[in-house]
This record gives structure tokens, C-alpha cells and sequence, in this order.
């Protein structure tokens, strides 16, 4: 009877864990019209993060517990687009309305210059055990076809508490970002 309550117990984790890793998941892989290969590609999966996890909590507990519901990491950078700019343009368009059609918010949109930016983020699932506020998903499009001629993609995915990686982002150097952002508690600038 324990071994029966303990292989459901493990059956049960690994379900959890599969649903949460895909809840927030969205891939990058097929960039249609994209004849580059990435000059940067992280994929941190479960097995990787748990061992980058054990490594942070020796060196920076708030980076530790900003990454304990995190399931997965990918990135991908693509630089002197060139040719591809206006493949990436579409992909970034296309993308949105996906996240859009399955539930995820889109947060920031840029149009400028050459330049869009989208942040997404996906509501947990009904029912999942988490902090209030924190979120299941985030993915974020950066496309320069001006000076810096690169895309930029990441996708977290996972138990995202925001609080957490507010507090890593001000370790490393990004208090103050937000300044500009009317009602973001910095000041405005007409």
C-alpha cells in the first residue's frame, strides 16, 4: 500500500509538473521565413533549473526563490537580421495574436522606430497552488531592425511570482526602468 501511495504521489508531481511547464510555454522554434540560425539559444528545462536553482540558493536566496516555480527557460537571439527583418515583423504580429487567442495579456506594446516590443503574460490555471499575483507564464518579443538589427525572444514558464524577479531586476541594475511609466511610481515627464 505505500509503494502504491508513493507511485501516485510521483505520478501525480509529474502530471502537475508537466501541466504547469506547458501552461506558460510557447515556442520559437519555427520562425517561419528565417533562414539564421540563433547566436544565442538557452533552453533551461526542469532537470537543468532545479541544478541552476541548488547554485543560486548557495549564492543569492532571492534569486533561489524567484526561480523555485520556474519550469522552464528558453531564449533565442538572432542578430543582423537583415533579410529576415520583415519575416521576424510578421512572426512577432502572428505570434501576439496566438498568445492573445489562448489567453495570455499582453502587458507592453512598442511600435517604434523599426522596433516592437511585446511582453505577454498567462494567468495560472484554475486551481493552481500559487501566491496571489503570480502568473503561469511569460513571453517576451524584441524585434530592432534599425541599429541594433536583432530579435530578441524569451519565454519563462512555470510559477512566476513578479514581486521576485522585481527584486532580482533591482540587483541587477534595472531600478529606475520604470520611472517614465505614468502611475509606475516614478516621475512623469510630459
Amino acid at each position: 500500500m505505500k509503494r502504491a501511495t508513493a507511485l501516485l504521489g510521483i505520478a501525480l508531481l509529474a502530471v502537475t509538473t508537466a501541466t504547469n511547464a506547458q501552461q506558460g510555454y510557447f515556442s520559437f522554434d519555427d520562425i517561419p521565413g528565417v533562414d539564421a540560425e540563433p547566436t544565442v539559444e538557452v533552453d533551461l528545462n526542469p532537470a537543468l533549473l532545479g541544478f541552476v536553482n541548488e547554485a543560486a540558493r548557495g549564492a543569492d536566496l532571492d534569486a533561489a526563490q524567484a526561480l523555485a516555480g520556474i519550469t522552464n527557460i528558453r531564449v533565442r537571439v538572432y542578430e543582423g537580421i537583415g533579410d529576415d527583418a520583415a519575416a521576424m515583423l510578421k512572426f512577432v504580429e502572428d505570434a501576439s495574436a496566438r498568445l492573445e487567442r489562448e489567453g495570455w495579456h499582453r502587458a507592453v506594446k512598442v511600435n517604434e522606430d523599426g522596433e516592437q516590443v511585446r511582453v505577454y503574460m498567462k494567468p495560472l490555471a484554475p486551481g493552481a497552488n500559487a501566491a496571489p499575483g503570480s502568473i503561469g507564464g511569460l513571453v517576451v518579443m524584441v524585434t530592432d531592425e534599425g541599429a541594433g538589427d536583432e530579435s530578441v525572444f524569451i519565454n519563462v514558464a512555470g510559477i512566476i511570482q513578479p514581486e521576485q524577479l522585481g527584486r532580482i531586476a533591482g540587483q541587477v541594475g534595472m531600478n529606475g526602468v520604470f520611472n517614465m511609466v505614468p502611475g509606475a511610481g516614478g516621475p512623469v515627464v510630459p
